[in-house]
This record gives C-alpha cells, structure tokens and sequence, in this order.
C-alpha cells in the first residue's frame, strides 16, 4: 500500500500511525537540484494484523533544500520518530530516533510517500 505526502497534515497523520516505529536505515541522495530522504521504518503491524513479525515500510521525502544531523544527548521521551512544522518559506521537518540521532530537513513543499514493504 502507498501514501502519499502532500500537505502537512499528511506527515502529521503519518507520524501518528508510526509512534513506536524505529528507524532501520537512512539515506540522503541528490535528486534533481535538491535532496531526497529514503528511510525504512520497522513498526508493528497495522491494526487486524497484530501477529507475526514487525511492518517494514519505505519513506521518501522529494524537495529537501537543506539537512542537518546530530546526536543529542538527551532525548523527550515523549519526542515522535517523525515531526513537521510550516516555518516561514516551508517547513521544518525533523526524523529523531530514541538513541539520539535526530535529522533536521528544511523544505519549501512538502512531496514524498510512504509504501508499505511487508
């Protein structure tokens, strides 16, 4: 299954349904003058289908004008896996995992989409 990303409320949605979710690995890759973030998520299954092992799912994020990454020390135990906020020019969107890694992107339009693997 596909979701698409397109407006803030799609993230804000989507990083709901992925509260617990852990972040399997990550990439960064030039695409089309700007970036684009690929990341696979493990997560438990979708409702109805709580048996058997955890969901993966792919993440991609189009159009991201500038990233950052850094370990934080300290990590807000009630911190979301995937937060979006509309800044001035677009939005400030931050992945952050339990251990500490935390990725600030900035975008001028929200576009990406997130498919279910298994």
């Amino acid at each position: 299954m596909e979701h698409a990303i397109a407006v803030i409320t799609d993230l804000k949605n989507l990083s709901e349904r992925l509260a617990g979710a852990s972040l399997g690995a990550a990439r960064l890759v030039p695409s089309g003058g700007r970036l684009r973030l690929e990341l696979e998520l493990l997560h438990q299954p979708p409702v109805g289908r709580r048996t058997g092992p955890a969901a993966r799912s792919r993440l991609t994020l189009e159009r991201i004008t500038d990233a950052s990454v850094q370990h934080v020390a300290t990590v807000p135990t009630d911190q979301p896996l995937l937060a979006c906020e509309a800044v001035p020019g677009g939005y400030h969107v931050v992945v952050a995992t339990s251990d500490g890694l935390r990725l600030e992107l900035a975008a001028e339009q929200l576009s990406g989409r997130l498919v279910e693997l298994a």
